[in-house]
């Protein structure tokens, strides 16, 4: 065998044992599931387009600042353009003094030519001069409104990664959940199958039977419910990073269950302060808004009656036919133009608009405050409930530490006699429903904190880290 062709031989091998790499096979972090969202959420790509046309709407009103020019040219064609003929002769002008009549004889023809083509061309520059604080109002005005979109994007983005993470980990705790069920539909099979023998022996009442069926019946019904609920949350990941066939398989994640009590170590009271401190988005976003409504009021108050806006007008026309003495003609025009404009009444709707700012200008210190006020609620409500979820997850541990011993001692007492199999399969039923339920208060739980990061602007990798069950940084 010569050298290339060991060459590709062992570039085959290693194809067959390396399979090339696939998108079908693509695997999922939290990191690449976000930076997904960020280019195939609707929500973010929409908020993009509104922050790109704030944008838009800060150079709109910067222009205000430079002359506007405007240029009009048109062209006419006159297919018989000659006025005439036109003769004067000297009878035709009364009072001519008689020496006149003398040296004019003969008629003379004043009529002229046109031509056939009429150009008729103006270029206006305007340069407004003094507006009172409206120009520069309106610039800052917009250029607040800009920083409001950017400031609502950012926001919008950090809710939708809390979501990402909370639905994360919803997927992760139901898909550990589906398996459960499936364990405890076997043993609620063998359990009737029991039953259902004893019955016809006549060791059983036939209430025993139904109660091992209704049993086996909300097993049924709790699959279902996760189902749904597994269908459902796995279509709000795939809406939120816009992977629109994004399967459990796909993602390579596991929640971090020890975030809940470093938030909690912080305490409520300093949650809500860092909620509500001014620094925080929300809170930037709601100030900006008075911001704006205050440059509002001062540009209806600039358009107040008797306060002119002053501006500078130049224009240069030109009028005629186009010949070889067109640039010679005394066709040329040039003016400028001083010009001060005002309102002086208009029924009132120019102090209507200063008074009705005003009344926006209130509006949103009121919104502000009541936003406030909810932001507190929220996290006082999330924080209650990330606590009593962390309660209950200690009792459901406590419960089925002592549900999984009783069925040890079942299985124990099964071995010597002294306890029946169904017995065993009841006890190792309540074990398996108590794994259920600590899975379904981890949910919440998770649901309460990242709430609780978002309001608060938290980053996992900057919590307190707890030691010895104290907080410390």
């Amino acid at each position: 065998m010569n050298k290339k062709s060991l060459v590709i031989l062992i570039v085959f091998c290693l194809l067959c044992a390396f399979p090339l790499y696939s998108e079908e096979g693509e695997m999922y972090t939290l990191d690449s599931l976000i930076l997904a969202m960020e280019r195939g959420n609707a929500d973010l790509l929409k908020a993009d387009q509104e922050a790109l046309k704030a944008q838009l709407d800060t150079a709109d009103a910067k222009g205000g600042y430079t002359p506007k020019i405007d240029l009009l040219i048109s062209g006419t064609y006159m297919a018989n353009p000659t006025m005439g003929p036109i003769k004067i002769s000297p009878n035709d002008i009364k009072g001519l003094p008689a020496i006149a009549s003398s040296v004019w004889t003969d008629p003379i023809d004043v009529s002229f030519d046109m031509g056939n083509n009429l150009v008729q061309g103006q270029l206006t520059l305007t340069q407004p001069i003094y507006t009172w604080g409206k120009l520069s109002n309106a610039v800052k005005l917009y250029e607040t409104v800009e920083g409001i979109r950017g400031m609502e994007r950012s926001d919008k983005e950090n809710q939708l990664i809390a979501e990402l993470k909370s639905r994360l980990d919803a997927f992760y705790y139901m898909d550990r959940i589906r398996p459960l069920l499936t364990e405890i539909d076997a043993k609620a099979d063998k359990l009737i199958s029991i039953a259902e023998s004893a019955e016809e022996n006549g060791m059983l009442l036939h209430e025993d039977v139904l109660s091992a069926k209704i049993q086996k019946q909300q097993v049924e019904i709790s699959r279902k419910e996760i189902d749904n609920q597994y269908a459902s949350v796995l279509e709000a990941l795939r809406t939120l990073t816009g992977i629109s066939d994004l399967t459990m398989d796909m993602i390579e994640y596991s929640p971090d269950e020890g975030v809940a009590e470093r938030v909690l170590a912080i305490g409520k009271e300093s949650l809500i302060a860092l909620a509500t401190d001014p620094s925080r988005l929300t809170l930037q976003m709601l100030g900006g808004m008075e911001k704006v409504m205050g440059y509002t009021n001062e540009i209806a108050k600039g358009s107040i009656y008797g306060k002119p806006d002053i501006a500078l007008q130049v224009s240069a026309t030109y009028g005629g036919k186009i010949d070889s003495n067109w640039l010679d003609s005394d066709t040329w025009g040039l003016n400028i133009t001083l010009a001060l404009s005002t309102t002086l009444w208009d029924g009132g709707k120019k102090m209507n608009d200063i008074k009705r700012s005003a009344s926006d200008i209130t509006s949103a210190s009121i919104d502000k405050e009541s936003a406030i006020r909810t932001i507190e609620e929220n996290v006082s409500s999330s924080y209650d409930s990330a606590e009593l979820s962390m309660e209950k997850i200690e009792f459901a541990a406590l419960k089925h530490d002592s549900d999984k011993l009783k069925a040890e001692n079942k299985q124990n007492a099964l071995s010597v006699g002294s306890a029946s199999e169904s017995d065993v399969l009841q006890a190792e039923i309540q074990v398996v429903q108590d794994e259920i339920e600590l899975i379904t208060e981890r949910i919440s739980l998770s649901q309460s904190v990242y709430t609780l990061m978002y309001l608060t602007s938290l980053d996992a990798e900057h919590l307190p880290v707890i030691t010895d069950g104290m907080a410390g940084e």
